[in-house]
C-alpha cells in the first residue's frame, strides 16, 4: 500500500512513474521467507533484507543520475535514454521544445537566484499540466522538452494551452515581471530523432522571433 501511494504521488507531481517502487524491497524478503518456511532451521531473514536494501540503494543512485538537481525533473541524459528506448520499441512519439523568453534579462535584471525561481515556477506549471502521461525534461539552461507517446501532435497543443493558462494566472498574480514561453511541436518520423529535435527547435525559434516583433 505504501509503495502504491508513493508511486501515485510521484506520478501526480512529475507526470511520470518513479524509477523504482518500494515493493522491489519485498521480493528478496518474500523469497527468503518462502525458503525459510520450506527448510526448517534455515535463517535467511537478515540476508534477504540486506539484498533488498542494496537493490533499492542501487536503484536510487540510478534515479539520481537521471534527475535535474535544480528543478527536480528528468534531465537530458534520461531524455536521450527514453527516446532511444521508445524508438526501439516502435512507439509513436510527439514532443514540445520550449524556452523562457528574455530569460537573460531576468538573470541580469533580477539576479540568478530569481532566474532559478523562474525555472522552478515554469517547471511546476509544466508538471501540473501533465495530466495524460506527458514527460517533462530539462534540456539545457531554460530549455525544456515534453514528450508523449502519441502521433497526434494536437494532444500537445492542448497541453500547451493548459500551460499558458496556468502561466497567465501566475503573471496576473502580482509577478514582478511577465513570463512568456516560446515553443515548437513536432512528431518523430521514421525514427529520425535528429530531424525531430531540429523541427522542434526551428519552430520554437520561429515563435520566439514573432514574440520579439511585438515585445
Amino acid at each position: 500500500m505504501t509503495s502504491l501511494a508513493l508511486t501515485k504521488r510521484y506520478e501526480k507531481e512529475n507526470g511520470a512513474r518513479a524509477f523504482f517502487s518500494i515493493n522491489v524491497f519485498l521480493v528478496p524478503i518474500l523469497v527468503g521467507a518462502g525458503l525459510q518456511f520450506m527448510f526448517y532451521g534455515l535463517s535467511l531473514a537478515w540476508l534477504s533484507a540486506s539484498i533488498g536494501l542494496v537493490g533499492l540503494f542501487m536503484m536510487q543512485q540510478n534515479e539520481m543520475a537521471y534527475i535535474d538537481s535544480l528543478v527536480d525533473t528528468y534531465n537530458r541524459q534520461y531524455l536521450n535514454h527514453i527516446l532511444s528506448a521508445w524508438i526501439s520499441r516502435g512507439h509513436s512519439i510527439s514532443g514540445v521544445m520550449l524556452d523562457i523568453d528574455r530569460f537573460k534579462y531576468i538573470n541580469d535584471g533580477f539576479g540568478h537566484s530569481e532566474g532559478d525561481k523562474t525555472l522552478k515556477a515554469v517547471t511546476d506549471i509544466l508538471k501540473k499540466s501533465a495530466h495524460d502521461h506527458e514527460y517533462v525534461f530539462r534540456f539545457a539552461g531554460d530549455e525544456f522538452i515534453i514528450l508523449k507517446r502519441t502521433k497526434h501532435t494536437d494532444e500537445l497543443i492542448a497541453y500547451m494551452d493548459e500551460v499558458n493558462r496556468q502561466l497567465g494566472n501566475l503573471n496576473c498574480g502580482g509577478h514582478p515581471y511577465p513570463i512568456r514561453l516560446s515553443y515548437g511541436i513536432s512528431a518523430v518520423e521514421n525514427g529520425d530523432i535528429d530531424q525531430f529535435m531540429k523541427e522542434m527547435d526551428n519552430r520554437m525559434y520561429a515563435m520566439k522571433a514573432e514574440h520579439h516583433k511585438v515585445a
